[in-house]
């Protein structure tokens, strides 16, 4: 298979309707020739024009072999004809609309001469006369007839059939391969280098982060809504708990749910524990008449108050909100039955208390509606599940994973036990593991991190969230990024443009396309806030831990 650059094409140009003649001569490329032959897609080159002016280019493909040379080839998709009249080249499409090309032939030969020249100037490469030619693959057009001039033999056009069935041997043609080159000399392994350098380096031969998770995004983005047909399964259910682990899409059907039943004029109420995610679920369904959004223990407080129920609020009292502000709660909505829901929808269940379902069950109108989203990790989650029978609940399993790619949701695994569940979206980029075994060190390789994916990488700030295991963490990276341009902010504003920086608690039930997660295992609550950090990105995840560490975070055992 020949050394291919890039290595592979992304989904933007695979889907591209104007490069579909490119992308099959790209696969045809890579499958016929062997590793001998170095292969450059796209091309582009910077030349002058008779009057020195500056001309931009590009070849479609460069194929180079360090013995036999290298040919520029051409590309042009549909069926093909040319004007020798007016000189005029066209280009016929599925629809058979009519479309000026460029000269194919002429683009061909300039990108041949500028490349070269670049190469003689490149300094990286000793001149010598070696073997360059041009060609023009038609992908979809049937084979040319006859020369079309002294400058446009046929033997310099590959067209469908020979590119199904003799590419190789057109290529081998070209470059003269088999004849006595004892005139000319190899291209060799310096003139490969060379060609390296002068068409890849300036675009680093990569598709950057930002493009990676822009290809993911866009083939996740239809993939959450798939699971809406669960909710008009059990549109006839009283109560159900809907189970899944992180990334199936539990929030996404919550926001729905609740969004459908305030909307069919039933008085909803949609909670969670983390004020964080009530914050970013009330942004999302801002407007949504009879619906009401707010972390579980806000709707007891202000129950309460409306209840003229006074509550002396000690912060350091656990009791307050364990069992205080739930108990008020219930006390509330027997002092005013007006105030009950017909609906309930409660994201994140499995981080609710048994006294506070109690709670939550006095809030709801006799024979009125639950719903229940839970994790069904048990690795982390099994201590104190939701009481689905004292609920009269019934379950609903979530079985794939519709918003990390592949590569997130195999690092998150580690941290999962619970029933299967199957990633179905893009692999996407590798999670990124960077070790530092210093507190300063993490620190630094974490701001490292922030400022490669901005400005290497091209990653906006606001696709963006960094997550450490306590707020000293956090105080700490903040004095180091103190000297820089970023703005940053916690979780609370989920619409910020500015990059999220935050604990891992905090930002449980958010997410972000792109994570730098901080791990110290002192700070960090065990598998539960690792299995937190790790599913909180949808489409790049970077870890930046010490050796030990990143031993349990990788391991299962």
């Amino acid at each position: 298979m020949a050394t291919m650059w890039p290595r592979e094409l992304p989904v933007s140009i695979r889907e591209d309707r104007r490069r579909r003649a490119e992308v099959r001569v790209y696969e045809h490329l890579q499958k016929v020739l062997d590793d001998s032959f170095s292969v450059f897609y796209s091309s582009p080159w910077l030349g002058v024009d008779h009057l020195g002016a500056e001309k931009d280019g590009e070849c479609d493909f460069l194929v180079a072999h360090q013995r036999l040379g290298i040919l520029a080839i051409e590309v042009k998709g549909g069926g093909i004809s040319y004007d020798p009249e007016a000189d005029q080249w066209w280009s016929t499409d599925i629809n058979q609309f009519r479309h000026k090309i460029k000269n194919p032939v002429e683009q061909a030969r300039s990108a041949k001469y500028e490349l070269l020249k670049k190469l003689k100037r490149s300094g990286r490469w000793q001149e010598r006369f070696i073997h360059i030619c041009h060609g023009v693959i038609f992908p979809g057009a049937v084979s040319v007839p006859r020369d079309l001039g002294a400058d446009k033999p046929a033997k310099i056009f590959c067209c469908s059939h020979q590119l199904a069935n003799g590419l190789r041997d057109w290529i081998g043609e070209r470059l003269a391969e088999g004849a006595n080159h004892s005139a000319k000399e190899p291209l060799g392994v310096d003139g490969i280098a060379a060609l390296t350098h002068i068409l890849a380096s300036p675009f680093d031969l990569h598709f950057s982060v930002s493009a990676a998770m822009d290809d993911a995004a866009e083939a996740m983005g239809v993939l959450e809504p798939t699971q809406f047909h669960i909710l008009d399964h059990i549109e006839d259910i009283a109560r159900a708990e809907i189970r899944g682990g992180a990334g199936t899409g539990k929030t996404v059907l919550a926001v729905e749910e609740a969004a459908r039943l305030a909307r069919s004029g039933k008085k909803t109420l949609l909670t969670c524990h983390s004020k964080p995610l009530a914050s970013e679920l009330s942004r999302r369904l801002a407007g949504v008449e009879n619906l009401t959004v707010a972390s579980f223990h806000s709707i007891c407080g202000q129950m309460a108050e409306r209840a003229g129920i006074e509550l002396t609020r000690d912060p350091s009292d656990p009791s307050f909100y364990q069992d205080i502000l739930p108990s008020a709660l219930i006390d509330a909505m027997e002092e005013r039955p007006q105030d009950h829901w017909e609906a309930i929808v409660v994201d994140e269940g499995q981080d609710f208390r048994s006294n506070w379902w109690i709670a939550i069950s006095s809030s709801l109108v006799p024979f009125g509606k639950l719903r229940v989203l839970s994790d069904s990790n048990q690795r982390v989650y099994s201590a104190e599940p939701v009481p689905d029978k004292d609920l009269d609940l019934i379950p609903i399993r979530l079985k794939r994973n519709l918003r990390n790619t592949r590569a997130i949701h195999a690092a998150a695994s580690v941290h999962y036990d619970g029933p299967a569940i199957e990633a179905v979206g893009p692999d996407g980029p590798a999670v990124k593991w960077v070790q530092d075994n210093s507190r300063e060190g993490l620190i630094k390789a974490a701001h490292a991190e922030l400022r490669q994916l901005i400005y290497q990488e091209e990653v906006a700030p606001t696709d963006i969230a960094m997550l450490f295991p306590s707020t000293s963490w956090i105080e700490a990276f903040r004095e180091t990024a103190a000297r820089s341009d970023f703005a940053f902010d916690s979780c609370d504003d989920m619409s910020t443009e500015a990059i999220v920086l935050d604990t891992v608690r905090r930002f449980k039930g958010l997410e972000r396309p792109a994570i730098i997660l901080l791990v110290a295992a002192s700070d960090l609550d065990g598998p539960e806030l690792a299995y937190v950090g790790f599913s909180r990105p949808r489409t790049f995840l970077s870890v930046v831990a010490s050796a030990v560490d990143m031993t349990w975070l990788r391991s299962s055992g």
